[in-house]
């Protein structure tokens, strides 16, 4: 599974990712699991509030076998439990694109009492992908090489 993390600067505001996992047009079918436009606008309203740079996460995964979006959901909490995040503050969409379906989590850097944790997230990531592919029976798939 391929796991791309980034990170979206207060100051840019939510509307571009919001537009990109909210009504991408190259899609089939776009489920939203959890979450709403309204709650990353408020987010980043919180990371302003607090004087954060980075107001969002935005985490796209890619399995490379398909997943129904109970196991999608699975992954995404995973993820949250990793990085310190609540599961409850999550904006989750999946996107259906020839014939297989990709997951987008987006949560709040601002998590009410912290910061969600930025260090070695790459590796972090991988470890729960490669972890979720074992637990699934699926074949393991090394992630994009992030650039030093």
């Amino acid at each position: 599974m391929i796991v791309q993390e980034t990170r979206i600067k207060t100051r840019s505001g939510h509307q571009a990712v919001s537009r990109h996992v909210l009504s991408g047009a190259k899609n089939e079918a776009i489920r939203l699991i959890a979450g709403s436009d309204y709650l990353l606008k408020d987010w980043m309203k919180e990371a302003r509030r607090e004087n954060i740079r980075y107001g969002l996460r935005h985490i796209a995964f890619n399995p490379s076998e398909p997943m129904n979006d109970g196991q999608l959901a699975h992954f995404a909490q995973q993820i949250c439990l990793e990085l310190g995040a609540d599961p409850d503050r999550m904006t989750l969409v999946i996107h259906q694109k020839d014939g297989g379906a990709h997951g987008h989590l987006l949560l709040p850097e601002w998590q009410d009492d912290h910061v969600l944790s930025s260090k070695f997230t790459w590796q972090r990531l991988e470890k729960i992908a490669r972890l979720e592919e074992l637990r699934l029976g699926h074949t393991l798939v090394p992630g994009l090489l992030q650039r030093l």
